[in-house]
């Protein structure tokens, strides 16, 4: 085995080696899935107490607008200027109307959810793959 060969194959030992344990990466996902579905239940939450949601939705901006920006005159002099440059697609958030119904069923979901998620969630993970460490 030439020294090439024995390097790339420590190199990638070593990369496997640093991605965790099995059991390490299921408790990773699994906290990970809690923080998403924590954010989820804080957004129904607040869209609860407001009464609406917030909806984003793509408009195309057509036609230029003004950008500011830089430009290099003659005898490598900076100036600064106003050009003209498309105006792509912007985001427009807009007041949507909730079920107040249907948020709070939603609401209850999310909460069963995270409360499997904080008190099984490492456990499954420990007796699927062992403790982690």
């Amino acid at each position: 085995m030439n020294r090439i060969t024995l390097a790339i194959t420590c190199a990638a030992l070593f990369g496997l080696a640093s991605c965790g344990t099995p059991a390490e990466r299921c408790e990773t996902r699994v906290s990970a899935e809690q923080r998403n579905v924590a954010w989820l239940l804080q957004e129904v939450e607040t869209n609860i107490a407001r009464g609406y949601a917030w909806e984003d939705t793509a408009a195309n901006a057509t036609g230029f607008r003004f950008c500011a920006g830089g430009f290099r005159g003659g005898h490598g002099r900076l100036g600064l200027g106003y050009s003209s440059c498309y105006g792509g697609p912007d985001t427009m958030r807009k007041r949507v109307a909730i079920d107040p119904a249907a948020e709070m069923r939603k609401r209850d979901a999310l909460q069963k959810r995270l409360a499997a998620l904080s008190s099984q969630g490492a456990a499954q993970c420990a007796a699927r793959y062992g403790a982690a460490g």
